[in-house]
């Protein structure tokens, strides 16, 4: 209840526009961080790896709880799962099947069609396991999409939690009980260490985050957000000791969160037609930029280029030709098949008339 000396707040409601531009520099920090991996016959200059791609992903899933908790926590659990499945799976799968047909004439040349097959079934349908090429990380066939088996996780905890009728109280006690159990057992199972993973306390962030700015006006601390890139500039480049650089992803990916609502408070009229166009296809350029890298270095590494030429060159034009990539798939596959998915199933739900 506000009382004489306390102002109430407007109801913050509409688009977040602040938080779409966010997803799509989140999108782009991964893409630069592909494109800036050492590659056999590109001269690349860096002489340490620089990770913007784990930071981006983890604001990701800050993002994910907030926006789960502001937007649908008043969905019916039924209605809830079904648009997360349509926003998801679709595109996921078009493009895990695009990936695995670039994979597989190796497999049947080398005799063994089969090999990966339990795989390709595990990363649709997002249970987590060992990658074949790389055994010791927890990745689909698509490996972007590693991700997603803690988002749509996630989305499966948010479900229960809005069936209990207090969606943010009901999935921190969850997400807190299943982070508990991770500090508690050594698990050995892929599954169980990645729905334990600490990558839980993200979505708790984006949930406290929504219930927090939903009764506070944020504008007084914007200086958060550059201070936030900050950090995580210096724990991409590896500035800071080992032991600190994932707590500071962490807190730095909170912290640009917390930074971006609190630019949505202060600047709302703002508009960046370009970083909305990004952020609008952030999901297909995340989906999709790895798989356009494949054939797009073999033809940047012809190109007659040497030295820091080659390496501006080919950064420039990887990163460039992987985000029209995305866009077009956005515009011309994934709007359109959402679209359409969603008049399909919301027609099929609709009561029958006369019933």
């Amino acid at each position: 209840m506000a009382t004489l000396d306390t102002p109430q707040l407007p109801e913050k409601s509409g688009r977040l526009i602040f938080v779409q531009y966010l997803r799509g520099c989140a999108a782009m920090m991964v893409v630069f961080h592909h494109a800036l991996h050492h590659r056999p016959g590109i001269y690349n200059p860096l002489q340490r790896d620089i990770d913007l791609g784990r930071p981006g992903v983890l604001i990701f899933f800050v993002i994910s709880g907030f926006i789960m908790m502001h937007a649908c926590r008043n969905e019916p659990p039924l209605t809830f799962i079904q648009r997360r499945i349509i926003r998801v799976v679709p595109l996921y799968w078009l493009m895990t099947f695009a990936f695995f047909a670039i994979i597989f004439p190796n497999d049947f040349a080398a005799g063994n069609p089969t090999r990966r097959l339990d795989e390709l079934i595990q990363s649709l349908f997002f249970i987590p396991h060992w990658h074949s090429g790389k055994p010791t990380e927890i990745w689909p066939i698509l490996v972007p999409g590693w991700t997603l088996s803690y988002e749509m996780f996630f989305f499966g905890i948010f479900a229960i939690a809005i069936t209990s009728g207090r969606p943010a109280h009901s999935a921190i006690f969850l997400l807190s009980m299943l982070l508990i159990a991770g500090w508690i057992f050594d698990y050995e199972n892929p599954i169980w260490l990645t729905w334990t993973n600490n990558f839980l306390m993200l979505f708790i962030a984006g949930i406290t985050l929504a219930l927090v700015w939903k009764k506070t006006d944020f504008s007084a601390i914007a200086w958060i957000l550059p201070a936030g890139a900050l950090l995580i500039l210096a724990a991409g480049i590896k500035l800071p000791p080992e032991e600190w650089i994932v707590p500071l992803y962490f807190v730095s990916a909170v912290m640009i969160v917390a930074g971006v609502l609190a630019c949505q408070d202060r600047f709302p009229a703002f508009n960046a037609p370009i970083l909305a166009i990004i952020g609008n296809a952030s999901y297909s350029i995340y989906l999709s930029h790895t798989i356009t890298m494949v054939p797009l270095y073999k033809v940047l590494r012809a190109l007659p280029l040497h030295g820091w030429l080659q390496f501006i060159v080919v950064f420039v034009l990887s990163v460039t030709i992987s985000t029209l990539i995305g866009i077009a798939i956005y515009k011309l596959i994934e709007r359109p098949m959402i679209q359409g998915l969603g008049r399909v199933f919301d027609k099929s739900s609709s009561p029958k008339q006369g019933a």
